[in-house]
């Protein structure tokens, strides 16, 4: 998650180090001392209950034991070592994302209780969760931050309105109609937008499904959801969405029949001409290169130059030349951002994977050529060797063993300079400064020239050469459990793309036995390639049909765990039901808390900010133990449960969350100061979020309340905090951030106040103190204060 203007704000994932004792976290220099007495439960009264309830002598000695068995499991969760060789994070900078312990838990790790995960349940489709309707997919941030700074309204727009709560876009296709009905959306107020599938039956669309204050689109409507839109229909929708403070937009084929009396009631518009390309191409450069240096001047220079204008002039009575400028302003940034500016030869690239051209193209390669160009189409942005080593495995893949008599001489390895490939397949090689588990290091990666090569090439293979397909998913297969774990994701997100194309078949053949697999590392490679299925609208109903189903109780634990992971990776797209089925997937027992726990974790780094208050606000929920029904097709919603059930429930779900809550605290960081200042440091990165929005601070604030005083808990939270203050004692601002956020939180309860005050005053203690300074900082806004600020 980015802050505008916050570029160097990004997690780092590999500097970390898990804590070699329990409950302790590492320090930079040397070990940290700790009095044993703060390892006790300061100012908790552990007779108490959940709810703090009075209980007998026998329950309550019952419920410490229990209480010292989750809270040795929280540590042993929280400390539980990475093992990845991280040396090729590829972070994009500014995006703060979060470490990838999410992709690297281990089998054994998956279950912190017990042993081992296991495999007793029997997995069938109920027919019960068939007919659930999954709710409209989340267009994702970076889209509505491009429409809101990069839009050129086409013709007519200005004299668009939405006058009702439903309009009715008269567009045809590829003339920018989703862009202009998003454009619309947020010019109405409206922050978030979900998208229906085109074939939504807009009959069906209640108000208990409609989320409050949120825009909908429906993008190219089809004719059967075009004739449903009767007067009566559309006015009851009107109301729906009137009731949730909503709106929605169509948008419609101008040659299909709309009633007359929407025509006269002003629920239509129609949009005229696609905007000319240079003036899309001018604004989304100027997006593009908004951080660049003097990136306003070279936007004029670069669309000015006459390589340029002959280019955006082939395109001038086109349909599509608002996307295609669209993209040629993608292409021109990065070729500018990578230093390797050369407008002739980038227009002749490009020029020769045009329109049809891009078939002949590929199918022009020779063999190593295009086995370079799918290896590259699959590791996109990773070091020249990876790509190319991989390249290797795939044509000893696609090649049948020789007989030896038959066998020619061997090839010449000095036959293809790396130069000559790069220029066949469209490619360049940039040197750029990766973060690698022993500090940041030059890498040489290789990239298209045209980013959007990666998936035409990958949807060329699949549909042009079925003969391929066998070993090119034996290649992915093989390269899904690669040393480096972006490797690993590169050949997920490759089977994720054909299962677009073909998501029956790569789900029998490839997903479902890597969900099955007791290999974790097959489980995660499920897990994101489902995340293309599941946010493309053709698919995403039957893909998160099948996670849903997956999450049920019914399933055998590996799917139960896989289905953690992917709502881990496209749950942005499907919040809520990512949420519910987190809440399901952990009661009862901890076999799945870890990996949920890293999934939110996963969710909150991606996030925006409404995301993030809404996750954050979800583990406060779990931490007041509400009692949830069981999902649609478990075998607990068949029954009723027994109040020993419930109770398990709720205190698993409890563990959770603060399981949840503590691996964020530790796991999100910044990677870079978080300000140019002299001495400003790297933040956590919820502490950052709680500077920036006032809204998580309280949400933030709350969960350490409550965390620091709940026996299972507060032994671990005790250790996350002291990590926070360590981490930004150099820095004043951040000291006075977390002193802020400490002071507001426990202003009105007693015992979180005490064990802080305590903290405080034990980072201060000492020859060789923790956190002086932050222990001052602390105490100061404590007592309210005022501090001298010592730099």
């Amino acid at each position: 998650m980015k802050q505008e203007g916050c570029d160097a704000h990004v997690v780092d994932p590999g500097v970390r180090r898990r804590p070699r004792a329990p409950g302790r976290l590492p320090r930079p220099t040397h070990p940290i001392r700790r009095d044993d007495r703060r390892g006790h439960h300061l100012g908790v009264d552990c007779r108490a209950g959940p709810r703090g309830g009075a209980m007998s002598e026998e329950s309550a000695a019952a419920d410490v034991q229990s209480d010292q068995q989750l809270s040795d499991a929280l540590a042993r969760g929280l400390q539980a070592d990475v093992g990845d060789d991280t040396a090729e994070s590829y972070g994009e900078p500014g995006v703060m994302t979060a470490s990838n312990r999410i992709g690297e838990i281990k089998a054994d790790r998956d279950a912190i209780i017990g042993d081992k995960i296991n495999n007793h349940h029997t997995y069938y489709l109920s027919g019960g969760s068939r007919e659930r309707e999954p709710a409209p997919l989340t267009v994702r941030r970076p889209t509505l931050e491009e429409v809101r700074h990069a839009f050129v309204p086409p013709g007519g727009f200005e004299q668009v309105s939405m006058k009702q709560r439903l309009l009715i876009l008269r567009v045809a296709g590829s003339r920018g109609g989703g862009t202009a009905a998003i454009r619309l959306l947020l010019d109405n107020q409206i922050t978030v937008v979900k998208e229906l599938a085109p074939d939504a039956a807009l009959r069906r669309i209640s108000g208990d499904k409609l989320e409050t204050g949120a825009g909908y689109l429906l993008r190219n409507a089809t004719r059967a959801t075009v004739e449903e839109l009767t007067e009566f229909e559309v006015t009851r929708l009107c109301e729906e969405l009137a009731n949730r403070g909503s709106r929605m937009v169509l948008t419609v084929d101008p040659a299909l029949r709309i009633p007359a009396g929407l025509l006269e009631q002003e629920y239509t518009a129609v949009l005229a001409d696609p905007p000319t390309a240079v003036a899309v191409l001018t604004a989304h450069l100027r997006h593009r290169l908004r951080l660049h240096q003097s990136g306003a001047q070279r936007t004029e220079e670069i669309v000015g130059h006459e390589a340029v204008v002959r280019m955006v002039a082939e395109w001038a009575d086109r349909d599509d030349r608002a996307a295609r400028a669209a993209a040629f302003a993608r292409v021109l940034a990065d070729a500018e951002q990578a230093g390797d500016f050369d407008l002739d030869r980038i227009r002749d690239r490009l020029k020769r994977v045009a329109d049809a051209s891009f078939e002949a193209w590929f199918d022009d390669l020779d063999y190593g050529d295009r086995c370079f160009a799918i290896s590259l189409a699959t590791l996109p942005g990773f070091s020249y060797e990876i790509v190319s080593d991989a390249a290797v495995d795939l044509e000893r893949t696609l090649t049948p063993p020789v007989p030896e008599a038959q066998r020619e001489a061997s090839p010449d390895p000095f036959h293809t300079r790396r130069s000559k490939r790069l220029d066949a397949v469209l490619a360049r090689v940039s040197n750029r400064p990766v973060s690698t588990r022993y500090g940041v290091t030059p890498m040489e990666v290789v990239t298209f020239i045209d980013q959007s090569l990666s998936d035409s090439i990958l949807k060329r293979v699949w549909t042009e050469y079925p003969q391929t397909r066998e070993a090119l998913l034996q290649w992915l297969r093989m390269l899904a459990r690669h040393p480096v774990a972006p490797a690993r994701r590169g050949a997920a997100r490759a089977v994720g793309v054909f299962a677009v194309q073909a998501f029956d078949y790569v789900r029998r053949y490839v997903i479902l036995p890597w969900a099955l697999s007791t290999n974790v590392l097959d489980r995660q490679a499920a897990a994101l390639a489902l995340m293309a299925p599941a946010c493309d609208p053709a698919v995403s109903n039957a893909t998160r049909l099948m996670v849903y189903e997956w999450h049920l109780d019914v399933s055998e634990a590996p799917l139960r765990n896989t289905a953690a992971r992917a709502y881990g990776s496209f749950g942005l797209a499907v919040l809520d039901e990512a949420l519910d089925a987190f809440a399901h997937l952990v009661a009862g027992n901890a076999d799945h808390a870890q990996v949920v726990a890293s999934s939110i974790a996963s969710l909150i780094v991606q996030a925006d900010e409404v995301s993030a208050v809404t996750i954050l606000r979800q583990l406060r929920y779990w931490m007041t133990n509400p009692a949830l029904d069981p999902p649609d097709g478990s075998s607990r919603a068949r029954r009723d449960s027994t109040p020993q059930e419930r109770a398990n429930d709720q205190r698993f779900r409890l563990f959770a969350a603060y399981f949840a809550f503590l691996s964020v605290a530790i796991d999100v960081r910044l990677v870079n100061p978080v300000d140019d200042r002299p001495d400003a440091t790297a933040w956590p990165g919820l502490l950052w979020l709680a500077e920036q929005h006032a809204e998580i601070a309280d949400v933030v604030g709350g969960l350490w309340k409550t965390a620091l005083v709940h026996p299972i808990s507060h032994t671990n939270a005790i250790n996350v905090l002291e990590a926070w203050a360590e981490a930004v004692d150099p820095d004043s601002r951040g000291r006075q951030a977390l002193a802020c956020l400490l002071a507001s939180a426990t202003r009105d309860d007693t015992r979180a106040r005490t064990v802080v005050h305590q903290q405080a005053r034990g980072w201060r203690a000492g020859h060789d103190a923790i956190a002086p300074r932050t222990g001052e900082a602390v105490l100061a806004a404590l007592s309210d204060k005022p501090q001298r600020d010592e730099r």
